[in-house]
């Protein structure tokens, strides 16, 4: 490992969206000692960095003391994470954890962190700034369910108002499905606006003075919540919507806007202020927001525009990676390797050409 490198912490190692961040760091220009830390000795990012911990999760009580011990042991400068839980705690705890320790956690303050998690905050959010969002409801809200459904036709789109990506989703076609979500409360019932192949996922990455430094667009096609297929895209009119959007809400570094544009209006119905599922397709593209955010906010870097992508397709596939069980069998006995390297294992190279 590097003396001169960023020593970089990343959480949650067997979630996509970490996984995705720990891809990013690995095209990246920028010289990172990568400590991965997960719940379970086969989490797929333990086995990719420079160390390996097994950690506990999130919600356990111990978490805060183990962050903090294997910070200091580690000498971490900054600690990212995909996993919605450890992103909800890091935002909590970010100044406590910097003080003790001098790490600085990658996340949004959380009077900002709280606007993306809330779905239906979001659509108030974006309405009270003068953005469009689709009609919703809660569905344990009588009058409001209602008169949605008096405004708009068949089919609206239910999802849990707090969660993360398309966990608990639920098409409303008729009125038994209206019937059965009245049964469901915690729901945010919306407008179905605009058709699936208008929908785009944009990334934007956010400096210190809230200025938007770049931004890139994706049109996506989804599958059980998650991109498999993703198209850059020179698209003015939902490039220049989504940072004037981020540009109000002012996060620290990524914000990803996802919405769809509908009679001639984008409309946004979602915001992960956070890396995303899409972020190492953008880091491969050119437009890596890992990078960016440890340049500027922990070596203080002075912010530089991102390059603008506006071409470039990736597919989505199943892979493996074979394991050395002895790297499994010390990680749970032992909770760390220091050099995972060591332990053979082998990525399936299908789908690979020269």
């Amino acid at each position: 490992m590097s003396a001169d490198a960023v020593n970089v912490l990343v959480l949650g190692a067997g979630s996509n969206v970490s996984q995705g961040i720990l891809k990013a760091l690995a095209l990246s220009k920028l010289p990172c000692n990568v400590t991965a830390a997960g719940v379970h000795p086969m989490d797929f990012g333990l086995h990719t960095g420079h160390r390996a911990y097994l950690c506990p999760w999130a919600t356990d009580p111990a978490f805060m003391d183990w962050l903090l011990d294997t910070c200091r042991t580690e000498h971490i400068h900054a600690i990212l994470s995909g996993a919605e839980t450890v992103v909800d705690f890091l935002t909590e705890h970010a100044s406590a954890i910097q003080e003790d320790c001098g790490a600085m956690s990658l996340v949004s303050r959380p009077a900002v962190h709280a606007i993306g998690k809330d779905k239906l905050g979001t659509c108030h959010w974006l309405e009270q700034h003068g953005f469009h969002a689709p009609e919703s409801a809660m569905s344990e809200d009588e009058a409001a369910l209602t008169a949605l459904v008096a405004r708009h036709a068949y089919p609206f789109v239910a999802k849990p108002r707090f969660g993360g990506g398309s966990r608990g989703l639920i098409w409303i076609r008729d009125d038994i499905d209206l019937d059965y979500i009245r049964k469901r409360p915690g729901y945010v019932v919306q407008e179905c606006v605009g058709t699936e192949d208008q929908e785009y996922t944009v990334g934007c990455f956010c400096d210190r003075d809230g200025k938007v430094r770049g931004t890139i667009v994706m049109r996506r096609e989804l599958q059980d919540g998650a991109t498999v297929r993703a198209i850059a895209c020179d698209h003015s009119q939902v490039e220049d919507a989504s940072r004037r959007i981020v540009e109000a809400l002012k996060p620290t570094g990524p914000c990803n806007v996802q919405c769809r544009v509908a009679d001639g209006e984008v409309v946004c119905f979602e915001m992960n202020i956070r890396f995303s599922g899409t972020t190492p397709l953008r880091a491969r593209l050119g437009f890596n927001e890992v990078e960016a955010a440890l340049r500027h906010y922990v070596l203080g870097e002075v912010a530089c525009d991102l390059p603008r992508i506006t071409r470039g397709m990736a597919v989505r596939y199943l892979n493996e990676l074979y394991l050395d069980p002895a790297a499994c069998e010390d990680l749970f006995t032992e909770g760390c390797l220091r050099v995972p390297e060591h332990y053979p294992s082998r990525l399936e190279t299908y789908g690979n050409r020269p």
